[in-house]
């Protein structure tokens, strides 16, 4: 084996723990809170040695900040530019409801830290807190969506996102279970089956760059 791709084989290991241990302070944060979150839980949750944890970094701020580096402090940017050319907003609100539930899963740090996000008004950013109000709103006023109270449509899409992504998290759901959620979503706010089946098949749009 040359030299270098021991060198390779060395930082893609080191690469790993690091990404186990924002994933684990990631689901701290989640169930603790960040300003209760200590090393010994980020330890803990690694499952990693002390000694491994001060290879990477030496305080727990250090890895805080490296976990918000990781994921930005505008998590739901990218999934926004991906569906603004969207013009349809039932369409629109599925994609946005697909991407989060796809990167959840692609990115468990990145998710972890959107669902403790999503309950904590003081930090999240606008995008975020905003979702899915104005889909459901302009849904609602192109005669697509049905619904009487906006809180109540905003709260049962939220609560359901946040359940999904937890299970996603932390539990096995089977391979159908973001379409299957997510048609049912549609269905709950008017949709009839075979157009919210449709629309949930559509490919998702690519990344805008």
């Amino acid at each position: 084996m040359s030299n270098v791709r021991r060198v390779e084989i060395g930082q893609e290991r080191r690469n790993r723990t690091r990404q186990k241990l924002l994933e684990a302070a990631a689901r701290v944060v989640a169930d603790l809170g960040e300003k209760k979150a200590t090393i010994d839980d980020f330890i803990q949750a690694a499952g990693v040695a002390r000694g491994t944890f001060y290879n990477y970094y030496e305080t727990r701020d250090e890895l805080l900040a490296d976990l918000w580096k990781e994921i930005g402090h505008d998590p739901f940017d990218e999934i926004q530019r991906r569906c603004h050319t969207i013009a349809d907003p039932v369409e629109r609100f599925a994609a946005q409801t697909r991407l989060v539930l796809q990167r959840t899963v692609e990115k468990p740090a990145w998710g972890w830290l959107v669902y403790a996000l999503s309950v904590d008004k003081q930090s999240v950013n606008d995008e975020l807190l905003s979702y899915p109000r104005p889909e459901l709103i302009a849904g609602k006023h192109a005669g697509q969506f049905e619904f009487g109270d906006l809180a109540s449509a905003s709260d049962l899409v939220v609560g359901s996102v946040r359940m999904a992504m937890r299970a996603l998290l932390s539990e096995s759901r089977p391979p159908g279970y973001v379409r299957s959620l997510c048609v049912c979503l549609l269905r709950a706010l008017g949709v009839d089956a075979a157009r919210a089946q449709a629309i949930v098949d559509q490919p998702l749009p690519t990344d805008a760059g």
